[in-house]
């Protein structure tokens, strides 16, 4: 039942993120100009990798679970910190730092500026890849 639970969540959480890949964000670039596009991403955001954060303590919580036959379920563990880590890190860290570079590129275009936001958006997408590919990889190898 615990396992089942797990590989609940793990699905819930990819295909909350493909939806939102496939369908949010296309139509968001394709009806909403510019500021209205970034308020409602400065809005949306926060909210997602809060609930990233929630999904990653949930794998630890269902892992430690688990693990109550005597042997511990490391790698659902530490797949659990991983998303935790890369969530709270794009929460706090990462986001904050795409707002003030694309704030800047908005007031004063530059290529500098727009690499930077490139590299920033980059390094936010690989963490959610790294998350997703992580949990799958769980699903799959750790049955």
């Amino acid at each position: 039942m615990i396992l089942t639970t797990l590989h609940a969540l793990i699905w819930a959480w990819i295909g909350a993120i493909t939806m939102f890949t496939v369908t949010v964000s296309p139509t968001v670039f394709a009806t909403l100009d510019g500021p209205q596009a970034s308020a409602f991403l400065r809005a949306y955001f926060p909210r997602l990798f809060k609930y990233e954060v929630a999904v990653g303590l949930a794998i630890i919580a269902l892992s430690i679970a688990l693990s109550t036959d005597g042997e511990t379920y490391q790698y659902g563990i530490s797949v659990g910190l991983v998303v935790t880590l890369l969530a709270y890190l794009n929460l706090r860290v990462i986001m904050p730092r795409v707002n003030i570079v694309s704030d800047q590129f908005v007031a004063e275009p530059s290529p500098a500026t727009r690499k930077q936001f490139a590299l920033l958006h980059g390094l936010s997408v690989g963490f959610f890849m790294i998350n997703a590919i992580s949990m799958i990889a769980l699903f799959v190898f750790g049955s």
